[in-house]
């Protein structure tokens, strides 16, 4: 696991990372269309129930930069990252 930011270090990171890989297998690395590509935006309100209520979109942006199996890959107009999924990263 990668080091967790001092502002997420109450949250629990371990069940977070879990979620978050299950969604990228199976909601855009399985998916016959999708590719290795994601928007923090689509992830968070994909896994947003399933997940800590504390975390915001912003707070969720952090988790995900610091994800080795998420690299940043480009900026949306609407200030949205766009992230390509590392597979070798995954568990």
């Amino acid at each position: 696991m990668n080091e967790v930011p001092s502002q997420l270090q109450t949250f629990d990171i371990a069940e977070t990372d879990t979620v978050v890989q299950e969604y990228l297998q199976t909601e855009c690395l399985g998916h016959p269309t999708r590719g290795p590509y994601i928007k923090s935006r689509a992830l968070y309100e994909g896994i947003e129930d399933e997940i800590d209520d504390r975390f915001s979109l912003e707070l969720f942006g952090l988790f995900c930069e610091s994800r080795s199996y998420l690299e940043k890959w480009s900026r949306g107009y609407n200030g949205s990252y766009r992230y390509r999924i590392l597979q070798e990263h995954l568990r």
